[in-house]
């Protein structure tokens, strides 16, 4: 008997693009099936007979949305489309820093001087989580220009911000995917898009990076510093909404528990510390926050690991939700003085 185990990252959402960017050299989130029915097969017309023609169905006229209606079901497809519009205006306008500049630096970066928010002692309800939170969730994305296209597609992952003039957390992975694209910024929940200036602290074995953005006033996430195992935990990210990733689900809640603590050689030689959850997350998720019932932070979004029963993948059995322990975080952000 044998068994295929498949390492993957959270991945990196890209919009009208056949492939989205590699998140790093060995990782992609393993497609899924779409679960589309087939064509259905035609009637053959009768001998001597023309082809018999179908009228065209008639469109019903879709009613107008209300203001309401935009707020409880916002449309994916126009956020996405005012990312790459204003983050294209901005790279335009010469505002932003290149992304192979971001990535040198994160190459280079060791610690900073941030101080996290503490850990709230109040239990709260998931809806309450949810709305704490989401205005301190950012969509981390890219514009590029492929080549044969005439305009700027975008490809986008997930982050949190961590203090409020604009220290954002992410993905190592996520810099390291972008490096090639022509801009790469963070898009706040009420669809601010801020370019990203520099990276502040970067750890590449345990995929986490902190980045600044040009903001004042934002809401931030408080940290904890470890969470147990069989803890209630809710993920908020961005995955997308298909296998070809032509749409993302901004904002998606999920919950479950913490159901392993491990020391794994997941990237190479080094071990590493991750915290295995039962919250869903996919592509695009990459970076996002894992909250406790306390709405603090911790765990990061990092990868998935998909195990199959045999070598020719027919008989998938668990996908693993492996991702970075706060610690791992806060090991980053450790003042001057501490170290």
């Amino acid at each position: 008997m044998s068994y295929k185990q498949s390492f993957r990252s959270a991945g990196i959402w890209a919009s009208g693009m056949a492939a989205a960017l590699v998140a790093c050299a060995a990782w992609g989130l393993l497609p899924q099936g779409s679960g589309a029915p087939g064509p259905v097969a035609a009637e053959k017309p009768t001998a001597g007979s023309p082809p018999a023609k179908s009228p065209a169905p008639e469109r019903a006229a879709q009613p107008p949305r209300t203001k309401a209606d935009e707020a409880e079901f916002p449309d994916s497809s126009f956020i996405a489309r005012r990312f790459t519009t204003e983050l294209t205006r901005l790279l335009k306008q010469g505002k932003v820093v290149p992304p192979s500049e971001l990535f040198r630096q994160a190459q280079q970066a060791g610690r900073c001087d941030v101080v996290p928010l503490p850990e709230p002692k109040e239990k709260l309800a998931p809806e309450a989580i949810y709305a704490r939170a989401k205005p301190a969730v950012v969509v981390i994305g890219s514009v590029m220009r492929p080549s044969g296209h005439r305009g700027f597609r975008a490809a986008m992952a997930s982050g949190f911000v961590i203090r409020g003039d604009g220290v954002v957390v992410t993905n190592y992975h996520v810099l390291e995917a972008f490096q090639q694209a022509r801009a790469v910024a963070a898009m706040t929940y009420d669809e601010r898009v801020l370019p990203i200036q520099k990276v502040l602290a970067a750890d590449e074995h345990n995929d986490v990076a902190v980045v600044k953005v040009e903001a004042e006033n934002l809401a931030a996430l408080p940290i904890a510093a470890t969470a147990p195992v069989g803890a209630t935990v809710f993920c908020l990210s961005h995955p997308a909404l298909d296998t070809d990733e032509s749409e993302s689900a901004f904002f998606t809640f999920t919950q479950g528990i913490v159901c392993g603590k491990f020391h794994l050689r997941l990237n190479g030689p080094d071990p590493l510390n991750v915290l295995a959850i039962t919250a869903e997350y996919a592509k695009g998720s990459s970076g996002g926050p894992i909250l406790n019932v306390c709405g603090a932070v911790v765990v990061i979004i990092c990868q998935t690991r998909a195990l199959f029963h045999d070598e020719d993948e027919t008989e998938p059995q668990i996908t693993w939700k492996f991702s970075r322990p706060s610690s791992s975080l806060l090991a980053l952000l450790q003042p001057a003085a501490a170290r």
